[in-house]
């Protein structure tokens, strides 16, 4: 099985004792599964961010290897509900 998680290096370099690395997502609640950020904070204060957008990726596509074009309609506005409408767009124009 292929691994399909990216490792986002951090640098290293020294944080003074304000400073901490936060991880948030991809299971943070504001990010809805499709997004990790890697951020840098002194206090409440972001300093840095590394952003993580592979989060998307589920499987869909070894799903509609065995299926028709019309069946894979109800599969493509399930891969972000709040682009349902742009994903299926999207799909059948490139079909």
């Amino acid at each position: 099985m292929m691994n399909t998680y990216t490792n986002i290096p951090l640098r290293a370099e020294r944080i003074s004792s304000d400073e901490y690395l936060l991880n948030m997502g991809p299971q943070h609640p504001s990010t809805h599964g499709v997004l990790r950020l890697v951020l840098k904070m002194d206090g409440e204060r972001v300093m840095d961010m590394i952003p993580d957008v592979g989060y998307v990726h589920r499987g869909l596509e070894k799903l509609f290897e065995n299926r028709r074009y019309p069946q894979i309609i109800p599969y493509t506005d399930r891969t972000d509900y709040l682009g349902a409408v742009a994903n299926n767009l999207a799909y059948v124009m490139a079909v």
